[in-house]
């Protein structure tokens, strides 16, 4: 019984690793959710202050060219912005999908140590029983010696 408790003990341990993996997998998309974030509200205030610039384009003499390279600024800010958010949409999923397996990883874990302390606890059981056997034995033999004399 021994033999097996040990034997499940090394599955737990295989089991508590992936699952820390994955943890670590949770945290690493985590931050790189956070940068992306971070990224996007940069984004966002520079296209604001772009956008203040080149509404103050109406005070002052300004060429078509000058123009037109404010505009394709803010345009080119547009597109970052928008795959900046696709951007965070595959993270996000892939945190969702990390998540998912994270709890089936920590069934798993839990459903293994259950499994370990009821065999621990058929182990005890059957410990005792061999002990009361024993100590039934030597209870027997004492009374069958005090009976003989």
């Amino acid at each position: 019984m021994n033999e097996r408790i040990s034997r499940f003990n090394r599955i737990l341990k295989i089991r508590e690793d992936s699952r820390r993996n994955e943890q670590a997998i949770l945290a690493a998309e985590r931050s790189e959710e956070q940068a992306v974030i971070n990224h996007l509200t940069e984004l966002e205030t520079e296209k604001n202050q772009a956008i203040k610039d080149f509404s103050k384009t109406g005070e002052k003499m300004i060429s078509s060219t000058e123009l037109w390279f404010q505009r394709q600024f803010i345009d080119a800010i547009d597109t970052d912005i928008v795959k900046g958010k696709n951007n965070l949409t595959e993270v996000r999923n892939r945190i969702t999908n990390t998540e998912a397996r994270l709890v089936e990883r920590h069934k798993d874990v839990r459903i293994m140590e259950t499994y370990i302390d009821h065999l621990k606890e058929i182990n005890f059981q059957e410990e005792l029983g061999i002990e009361q056997n024993e100590l039934d034995d030597v209870a027997t033999m004492q009374f069958s010696r005090r009976g003989a004399y």
